[in-house]
């Protein structure tokens, strides 16, 4: 196997550009391959356990609020139960003046 990637460069670059990022691919590839897998495991397994912390973080947060948030979701439908008993009173109101019939 050759270093050197099969990669068809046709999309109008001149000799020049391609060799250049020819050589800019093959260099990225021998990075990647040069680093060892020991850190990279590493800090792969450190990213794995920060991003648990925040997903824990995140949802106990979450859940802090959805706690808070029932209370004030009952206080709003009560509030609005409450307007519409209101509102059919009021328009009984308005009926019954509007007709002269007693209530």
């Amino acid at each position: 196997m050759t270093d050197r990637p099969n990669i068809d460069l046709n999309v109008g670059l001149s000799e020049e550009e391609k060799h250049d990022l020819e050589q800019m691919i093959s260099d990225f590839q021998k990075e990647r391959s040069s680093g060892e897998p020991h850190q990279d495991i590493a800090a792969l397994h450190q990213q794995i356990n920060t991003i648990n912390d925040r997903l824990a973080s995140l949802t106990q947060m979450f859940l802090t609020m959805d706690r808070r948030m029932k209370p004030l979701y009952e206080t709003v439908r009560l509030t609005y139960q409450k307007s519409e008993l209101l509102n059919q009173r009021i328009n009984m109101l308005i009926n019954s003046i509007r007709t002269g019939e007693p209530l």
